[in-house]
């Protein structure tokens, strides 16, 4: 038997079966009067603001990953970018497991004429810049506004942040002694603007939520946002899950759980954050059966 040929299947099924059932055992928790009384009282005007949040944090992600390709002169338009970004995202969300959107950016850089072990990297970074932005926030978030959750998780949370910029940083610095072409990208000035842009793309993915949050007439505190928003990004973007569905839900309601809210909130909550993922991915998906016709 070719384990190759099985392996992909096996790990979209357990995808699956993670997102779905996480969102069962929500399910079975839910009071389905009160579930249905927040979602037909949406305000939708903050639903449209919260969608033009993340179409500015897409389009903030093609210019970082634009930015990370030209430290080694690879060049092309923004518009270029934003289009590759846009398939690969579309296709990883509509379609999990047929293709890895990563490995379809990568492609696209490799036909354009960039070699490939650095058209890798500079997927792998974009992420991982992305994830740094995560922590830039919860090194003021945390202890500001950490104080509901129990003290392991906040123990683990301070030091996985503190202890991961503090290698970063480090790491910058070293890349630029090296003077290695395929580590420019990283070195210090000039991942600073990339690294920059990454701290604005999860502060406007916060926002997302809290206007979300509005829709349903959920009030937290502003600081609440930022400790629970970048966990809840960062636990999305694990490849464990179909798009963070059911993950995103889960945490949402473990959280707001903590905050004194029933399990309805996370879950709403959760659910319209999903619903903008797939619009987000309409473009894509369009882009990409144009592209099919040609």
């Amino acid at each position: 038997m070719n384990l190759n040929k099985i392996k992909g299947p096996f790990f979209l099924f357990v995808r699956f079966l993670i997102s779905f059932g996480i969102l069962l055992y929500l399910f079975r928790k839910t009071d389905w009067v009160k579930l249905k009384s927040l979602i037909s009282g949406i305000k939708f005007q903050y639903y449209i603001l919260a969608l033009s949040c993340v179409l500015g944090f897409q389009f903030l992600v093609a210019i970082r990953w634009k930015i990370i390709c030209e430290a080694w002169d690879f060049r092309e338009s923004i518009k270029y970018f934003f289009r590759n970004y846009l398939l690969g995202f579309s296709l990883n969300t509509v379609f999990p497991g047929i293709i890895a959107g990563d490995t379809l950016r990568s492609i696209f850089l490799v036909r354009s004429g960039l070699e490939w072990k650095r058209a890798g990297f500079s997927v792998l970074l974009d992420r991982g810049l992305g994830l740094m932005g995560i922590l830039l926030i919860l090194t003021i978030s945390l202890p500001l506004g950490s104080h509901f959750l129990p003290q392991p998780l906040k123990l683990f949370l301070y030091t996985v942040t503190y202890g991961s910029i503090a290698v970063f940083f480090v790491a910058s610095i070293g890349f630029r002694f090296l003077k290695r072409d395929f580590f420019k990208p990283l070195e210090m000035p000039k991942v600073l603007i990339p690294l920059l842009l990454g701290l604005i793309i999860q502060i406007l993915f916060v926002i997302q939520f809290i206007f979300l949050a509005h829709s349903l007439n959920l009030s937290l505190k502003l600081v609440h946002y930022f400790v629970i928003i970048p966990i809840i990004s960062f636990l999305s973007a694990l490849p464990i899950s179909i798009s963070g569905l059911g993950l995103r839900e889960g945490t949402l309601t473990y959280f707001l759980y903590l905050l004194n809210y029933p399990v309805e909130y996370g879950l709403s909550l959760g659910l319209l954050a999903y619903s903008l993922i797939i619009l987000s991915a309409l473009p894509g998906v369009f882009l990409y059966l144009k592209g099919r016709e040609k």
